[in-house]
């Protein structure tokens, strides 16, 4: 019991990002806006980004700020969706598929809590690739995170997160005898599945549950690893414990 309570199950992953590919798609898709734009106010793409994401460049959730960036909060985690519309933040977007908050009954979300860091790597879009609007074949311009997470437990972490909520075009649960909120989608960021398609792409609250349909993947896995990391209390009282064979001190 104290070996469980004090150890985690840590997961890596390599996830080249298609930069140049994923900015055409929102160029291409932009959403609506008025055409005289009061100053800060984003672009469609910018727009469609955020929306696609849950938060902006900053940082800033879009439950928090939908209509335009606020990098004063950029680290903000207090907010909680509102589960019977999308109208601030899309039921498919990537924040809310990883970390549905209040879509679920109160604690619902908390056996499966991952503790998550990115490390970025690669350079900044070159002006070819921008102009390409693809990414280079050049090893040395690849760009994208190295994802890793912790857990107490991989089937209620990375993996369940990944099958049960990320892929899975119904989740999170919405109101099925409303026949103006369809099913929401898979999560646009690193959902796998067909079709691949979200709801809620427009910022328009009346036509907040139209639907976006694309078939580009942006997000590419290139290999990870599963690890254990004890924890010191771990260390010490169970595999350095008095009279274990082999035992050293730490």
């Amino acid at each position: 019991m104290l070996l469980r309570k004090s150890c985690h199950c840590g997961r890596w992953v390599d996830l080249k990002q298609l930069v140049p590919e994923f900015d055409a798609f929102l160029e291409a898709n932009p959403l609506p806006v008025p055409k005289i734009r009061p100053p800060g106010d984003p672009t469609g793409a910018e727009l469609l980004g955020a929306r696609l994401v849950g938060r902006w460049k900053s940082g800033a959730p879009v439950d928090l700020t939908p209509l335009r960036d606020d990098p004063k909060l950029a680290r903000s985690q207090d907010f909680r969706f509102d589960q019977k519309n999308q109208e601030r933040c899309p039921f498919a977007a990537h924040i809310r598929k990883t970390n549905p908050r209040s879509d679920l009954p109160p604690n619902a979300t908390e056996p499966f809590r991952i503790l998550r860091r990115g490390i970025a790597f690669g350079p900044e879009v070159t002006k070819e690739e921008k102009a390409a609007k693809k990414s280079s074949n050049d090893p040395k311009l690849e760009r994208g995170l190295l994802f890793v997470c912790y857990q107490s437990n991989l089937g209620n972490g990375f993996h369940f997160i990944q099958q049960t909520w990320a892929n899975n075009k119904n989740f999170p649960p919405t109101n099925a005898s409303d026949p103006n909120v369809p099913e929401p989608g898979i999560d646009p960021i690193i959902g796998v599945g067909t079709p691949r398609e979200m709801v809620g792409a427009s910022p328009d609250p009346l036509k907040a549950n139209e639907k976006l349909d694309f078939m580009a993947k942006w997000v590419i896995p290139r290999g990870g690893e599963y690890f254990f990391s004890p924890s010191i209390p771990a260390l010490k009282n169970t595999f350095a414990a008095p009279g274990r064979p082999g035992r050293h001190e730490l």
